[in-house]
């Protein structure tokens, strides 16, 4: 039998800001993206946020020498947002959703759980998939990258 933790949270009003460059992160907004529950408290949670916010930042780094803010660089809005916005959100969300996983596998220990965590390792694998694929569209690269030997 599994451990079944409480999967209530309250709402935080936590908004994380970083360089003007960037748009900001509202950690309920990754809360939902993510579909995280209680286990994962708010601190921890905006922890994560923040590793990634700083690791993102610095990879797109190149990009503050282009634009005055990231959002210069759309090419289009979506719902109101330049598709900048959307693709940094998702470049945290899933790099957030990677780390999650990776440190919140499973509380069960027995053979099923064995199971569940090497089946979350494809997700934590696709969840960093879709953080580089983010960043590389920020960076107007494709998404393969092949060299030659």
């Amino acid at each position: 039998m599994g451990f079944v933790a409480n999967g209530n949270y309250t709402p935080s009003e936590v908004i994380i800001e970083s360089d003007p460059f960037y748009p900001s992160i509202a950690l309920d907004q990754i809360r939902e993206i993510v579909r995280l529950d209680g286990v994962v408290t708010n601190a921890r949670l905006k922890q994560a946020i923040i590793e990634e916010v700083l690791d993102i930042n610095r990879l797109l780094i190149s990009l503050q020498t282009k634009v005055i803010q990231l959002s210069d660089l759309s090419k289009t809005q979506i719902d109101g947002l330049p598709d900048t916005d959307y693709l940094y959100l998702s470049a945290v969300a899933n790099g957030v959703a990677a780390k999650i996983n990776e440190n919140y596998r499973t509380y069960d220990s027995s053979n099923s759980g064995a199971k569940k965590a090497e089946q979350a390792e494809s997700t934590v694998d696709d969840y960093r998939r879709n953080r580089q694929w983010a960043i590389q569209q920020l960076l107007g690269q494709n998404h393969t990258v092949v060299e030659l030997i």
